[in-house]
């Protein structure tokens, strides 16, 4: 038996390898603890990670032919696409095309839902009222009301920006009206103890109060806009993202389709990264 200064009694020292075994177990244990944050770093790596296995699965399926091409082209066959859709399919006009359509519905519907749903989340009469006429839109499948947005707008523009308009409204609403109904009753109480009357209490205490969730929702339906720009261009589209991929698939050119999809994804990630700094921008206070 050997004793340690200031301590218990021990059988045996401790062995070097047996301290290198339980810090293995606790760093490996540590990458799978549930919600425990981890640095940026870290964060960095295992993104770049999963980045690079993508594309490594990837090109080992298409170059090693475990999967045919006409299913799954191959990173090169999908770059050689796009000198294709520029100089043949117009490319940078239908990136145009798509993005206004998109922004024009995405503008819409923030005009429409955000009073609409301070409303809705200040005056819970309001909500009530609309409520049962708003509610069962968002279960509503928005392709549905295709052939009536064709007989009430015609087939041109105005149809696709509608259908937008809706696709992204029924989402954005219910958001608003959360992000009002979420602001602490803390600061309404306070305010109104201080001497504030209904009108500084929805301007200085509910609007302000909202507005970072209410620039979230708005970055959340940007992503929403691009999953529908595809429907809203096949009808009648002589241009845009959604009618290339439409028409490189009845030709069955699927390294069109993929080097189209990478488009829309890269607009989606840069368009979302802008609409995050300027809410970070806006609403540092909030963080």
């Amino acid at each position: 038996m050997t004793a340690t200064p200031g301590g218990p009694r021990t059988g045996a020292p401790i062995s070097t390898s047996s301290l290198d075994e339980d810090e293995s177990r606790h760093t490996g244990d540590s990458l799978v603890e549930v919600r425990q944050p981890i640095t940026r770093h870290r964060a960095r790596v295992l993104a770049l990670a999963g980045v690079i296995t993508f594309f490594a699965v990837w090109c080992v399926l298409s170059y090693a032919n475990i999967v045919p091409t006409v299913i799954l082209p191959s990173p090169t066959e999908v770059l050689r696409a796009f000198p294709v859709l520029h100089f043949q399919e117009a490319l940078v006009r239908s990136i145009g095309g798509s993005l206004y359509r998109v922004y024009m519905g995405f503008l819409l519907a923030a005009v429409v839902a955000i009073p609409l749903g301070l409303l809705m989340g200040t005056f819970p009469p309001v909500k009530a009222f609309f409520v049962p006429l708003l509610d069962p839109l968002r279960f509503l499948p928005i392709s549905a009301l295709v052939p009536l947005f064709i007989v009430w707008f015609g087939i041109d523009e105005m149809q696709k920006i509608v259908f937008l308009f809706v696709g992204i409204v029924v989402y954005l609403l219910p958001l608003v009206v959360e992000a009002v109904e979420n602001v602490d009753d803390v600061y309404l109480q306070t305010a109104t103890t201080l001497g504030a009357t209904k009108g500084q209490l929805i301007r200085h205490v509910l609007i302000p109060g909202s507005l970072p969730a209410i620039g979230e929702a708005l970055r959340v339906m940007n992503g929403i806009g691009w999953t529908y720009v595809i429907l809203a261009e096949v009808i009648n589209a002589r241009y845009g993202l959604g009618y290339l991929i439409t028409a490189a698939g009845k030709r069955s050119n699927v390294d069109q389709i993929f080097a189209l999809v990478a488009v829309i994804l890269v607009i989606g990630v840069v368009t979302d990264w802008m609409i995050r700094m300027i809410n970070k921008a806006l609403f540092a206070w909030n963080e």
